[in-house]
């Protein structure tokens, strides 16, 4: 691990998950998960962060296969109004998503950049939860690929949010960092990988977007809405096996994560997480891509406040966060 800074940098991460059946469902069945989600929510509003770097992903909606980036910080982003998102222009600081770009470029990192990106409810379920709308705080929106091949490896990962860290370490401001994402969970048949697809039409798709072929982004949200509609059924009734979430594997993730050296998924190998935890799984590049960024701007302890498998949300039920010395005020 690089260098910290003092400990009275103050920098606050919440890693959550972004289902849309979080948006679908009463809060009441999933209780426990939102009276955790709530307390972090309140501790960050009382953190009252100046600046918010959100590590999110996308789901063939902003980012498509014509040109599939690794990392992208956006420089202007605008949420669409996908099942489980919230849409609205983003509160994007223009001088700060440039110059953490810049500090990324000259620390060897490739990144894209967009000043016109879109995103989904990858970026825009967490920012609306955690912050009350998605320009109610300025917002660094930052893209980490974790649905397609190739996906860049944790370790890469982990670095890229130390770099995001040191970079926001130099802002001398109240720092947040979010990480959104899913633990163990299958999508395949929702987000199929482009050799995977079983027609021409959905591999137009995957790669053009909707500009080109025979199905468009309005005809691809309706397959969508009808599927999670039909899939919401089936976790009310709590059917077994619709998520696939695996528990163990969770908490050998959870584990690792709370033994605080995030060094330690350096080793992780991505066909391992793909086979045992599901296509979903990779988003947990977002938690370690962000937890690692507040580390390196002075966040302390990593600590899980809730972990439920098999709930109605479809995927494992968890909160994590972790603050600096400074982050209660």
């Amino acid at each position: 691990m690089s260098a910290q800074p003092s400990p009275s940098m103050a920098a606050y991460a919440v890693c959550v998950p972004h289902l849309p059946f979080m948006t679908m469902q009463a809060r009441e069945l999933n209780a426990g998960f939102w009276a955790a989600y709530e307390a972090r929510a309140a501790d960050l509003h009382s953190f009252d962060p100046e600046v918010v770097f959100v590590f999110g992903s996308d789901h063939y909606e902003g980012q498509v296969l014509r040109s599939m980036p690794a990392f992208m910080v956006g420089q202007a982003a605008e949420a669409v109004d996908d099942r489980g998102g919230f849409p609205g222009r983003l509160d994007v600081p223009g001088d700060i998503a440039l110059a953490c770009a810049e500090h990324l470029t000259n620390a060897e990192f490739d990144v894209a950049t967009s000043y016109a990106m879109q995103v989904d409810h990858g970026f825009s379920n967490v920012l609306h939860q955690m912050l009350g709308a998605v320009d109610a705080r300025p917002v660094v929106p930052i893209f980490v690929n974790a649905l397609c091949h190739p996906r860049p490896t944790f370790r890469r990962c982990r670095r890229f949010g130390e770099a995001v860290g040191r970079f926001a370490a130099t802002l001398g401001k109240r720092v947040a960092f979010l990480g959104s994402g899913g633990l163990s969970h299958e999508t395949g048949e929702v987000f199929p990988q482009v050799d995977e697809t079983h027609d021409a039409a959905t591999r137009d798709f995957l790669i053009h977007g909707g500009l080109k072929g025979d199905i468009s982004r309005e005809q691809w949200r309706r397959t969508l809405d009808a599927g999670l509609d039909e899939v919401n059924v089936l976790l009310m009734r709590r059917t077994p096996g619709v998520g696939n979430v695996k528990s163990e594997w969770d908490g050998k993730f959870l584990r690792t994560l709370t033994g605080q050296d995030l060094t330690a998924f350096d080793t992780w190998e991505d066909a391992d997480v793909y086979r045992s935890a599901g296509n979903g799984a990779g988003e947990i590049r977002e938690w370690i891509a962000a937890l690692a960024a507040a580390q390196a701007a002075g966040a302390g302890k990593i600590v899980v406040d809730y972990y439920e498998a098999g709930t109605c949300i479809g995927v494992a039920a968890v909160v994590v966060h972790a603050a600096s010395q400074e982050s209660v005020r």
